[in-house]
């Protein structure tokens, strides 16, 4: 499981045409890497859906102005929750979007951004 150090809208963009927030999350694990998570407005989970998840494994003292045009980003949407002996990668991937959600403020700014979002 990943644990949530901290989490910030680094922009809004677009996937498939429909607005995302592009959130960047920092590992609570030393093992773990930095994320980029997508985010998309959906009405069926808790208002919002994670749509992709890219690993940055960047060294921040060699890379220091968070280049992302190199191959230090791997997207991992499909292979990013595995399961464990007590979940199944569905459920840890629910797990960790309702955990991301509740972090901080940080759904009350997903509310604020996609409501700015044309």
């Amino acid at each position: 499981m990943y644990y949530i150090k901290d989490a910030k809208i680094r922009r809004m963009t677009e996937y498939d045409g429909a607005p995302c927030a592009e959130v960047g999350v920092l590992p609570g694990a030393v093992e773990d890497s930095a994320l980029l998570v997508y985010i998309v407005e959906d009405r069926r989970e808790e208002g919002y859906e994670i749509v992709r998840i890219l690993t940055n494994d960047a060294d921040l003292s060699a890379d220091w102005f968070d280049n992302n045009m190199h191959d230090a980003f791997e997207d991992v949407t499909v292979s990013a929750f595995e399961g464990s002996a007590v979940m199944e990668p569905e459920e840890e991937r629910s797990k960790f979007q309702r955990e991301l959600l509740i972090f901080g403020d940080l759904k009350k700014q997903l509310e604020e951004h996609f409501g700015q979002y044309p």
